[in-house]
């Protein structure tokens, strides 16, 4: 897309998926049998650690959600609860477990709020017991709001849950429809006096670049996320490329509205942080605000999982990616399969990769949007890093501010650009066929070429 007269851009085009997580997996020859033996080794000293579930059942399907998830789930619930408790007994069993605390704990799905409290006093017992948490801990559960009804949220109080987050995505009626989003504004709002009632911190996920949306209906959908008041928002871009095919397909027949193009997502980006901001939130991480007047003001999750090398997080259940120092694995993600491995092993792992990330925190740096000077040199990275960061700092996307380099507000849009030209050869190659795989899957062309500024 171009526009009369001209302002040089620092890339010609924005990727057509963003980095879920790094590094990425490739299926190889090693097996469960080598997560077993790494985790008799003693965890680095340095980094935060966490622990990641994951609980893959919904009673409904959004059309948007990419994450391994399915539906008619109650014979198998019980069944999963009991793999799940299994794997998270052999997990801590490990020496490499053993020898460190939790930073922070994160219950992620499908959703978990399908648990019963019987169910999550099952998982709160079996972590209290095996698990060392340190002083001041996070630990997050997802929940959707038809089913975190109170009994639920209360039990989760109990066993030690101090944050809680809840996808709305969106309030507009057009696109809840879109979406197959089914929880009432009713419910919505009983959630959010709920998890006021019982945690410190409370989460709202927002989704924005839907289909044919406007600047006006952005703005509203984000004042209703403002007067819910919750201690932080997630406000993430709609990934097409990993949207179901059914959904893409209603796109291509025409039957919805094309996704923005690249000027109008970058024009959108500004919108939403720039309404955040002045209402109060700091950004936090490219999609994170958190309330400024909020008691908890931290993602601890987060930080770690967009931190560096050292910074760990091992995953329990089904499809649950754990990445350590030195092993990135991930587990097996058909329940059938993951069970019956949990029986056999006491590990869900499925890929496993031994990859030693030491620039993990600074391909990530672009998304914390800071990084300390002394964090890059203590890794004796190559030359073409420094590079790069020269590179960025003259285009104006990133600027020294003492010891700590900072993503500029004229860098924000370009943050995934950034962290694909620091990717080794070895991931970006890995990283340039999955995006051309799902580009093809979407069958139609994405407009996210050369935009050129008046």
């Amino acid at each position: 897309m171009s526009h009369s007269g001209s302002k040089e851009l620092p890339f010609s085009s924005l990727p057509k998926m963003w980095v879920y997580l790094y590094p990425y997996l490739s299926r190889g020859e090693l097996s469960v049998e080598h997560v077993r033996q790494f985790l008799q080794q003693p965890a680095p000293n340095r980094g935060k650690k966490t622990l990641y579930m994951h609980v893959p059942f919904c009673d409904t399907i959004c059309t948007f959600c990419p994450f391994v998830r399915s539906t008619n789930y109650q014979d198998k619930l019980q069944p999963y609860v009991d793999a799940l408790v299994k794997e998270l007994k052999s997990i801590a069993g490990t020496p490499r477990m053993q020898g460190v605390a939790l930073d922070a704990i994160f219950v992620g799905g499908g959703t978990p709020s399908v648990l019963s409290p019987e169910q999550i006093h099952q998982i709160g017992e079996t972590i209290h017991s095996n698990f060392k948490l340190k002083e001041g801990y996070e630990w997050t559960f997802e929940v959707e709001a038809k089913s975190a009804t109170e009994d639920k949220l209360k039990a989760m109080h109990e066993i030690g849950v101090n944050r809680m987050s809840f996808g709305v995505q969106t309030f507009n009626p057009k696109y809840r429809k879109m979406f197959n989003l089914t929880a009432s504004h009713d419910e919505i709002k009983r959630t959010r006096e709920l998890a006021g009632k019982y945690f410190k911190g409370f989460n709202m996920d927002l989704l924005y670049q839907l289909p044919g949306q406007s600047i006006d209906e952005i703005l509203e959908d984000l004042q209703h996320a403002v007067d819910l008041n919750t201690t932080s928002i997630d406000a993430y871009p709609l990934d097409y490329t990993i949207t179901s095919k059914g959904f893409l397909q209603s796109i291509k027949k025409e039957r919805l509205p094309k996704p923005p193009n690249a000027y109008e997502k970058v024009a959108q980006q500004e919108v939403v942080t720039n309404f955040l901001i002045e209402h109060g939130y700091g950004q936090e991480f490219i999609y994170t605000f958190i309330r400024q007047n909020a008691e908890h003001k931290r993602f601890v999750f987060g930080e770690t999982l967009y931190g560096h090398y050292e910074d760990e997080c091992i995953g329990a259940g089904l499809s649950a990616f754990s990445y350590q120092a030195g092993l990135v694995y991930r587990n097996f993600d058909q329940v059938e399969p993951y069970i019956r491995a949990v029986e056999e092993t006491g590990f869900g792992a499925d890929i496993v990769n031994e990859y030693h990330a030491i620039e993990k925190g600074l391909i990530y740096f672009p998304k914390r949007m800071s990084i300390d000077i002394d964090d890059i040199d203590r890794l004796a990275l190559d030359a073409r890093y420094y590079e790069k960061l020269d590179e960025f700092e003259a285009k104006g996307l990133i600027v020294r501010d003492g010891n700590l380099l900072k993503l500029t507000r004229e860098g924000q849009p370009w943050y995934m650009n950034m962290m694909i030209e620091m990717l080794p050869e070895r991931t970006k190659h890995l990283h340039d066929t999955i995006s051309a795989t799902l580009n093809e899957r979407a069958e139609f062309t994405f407009d996210d070429e050369l935009i050129v500024f008046a």
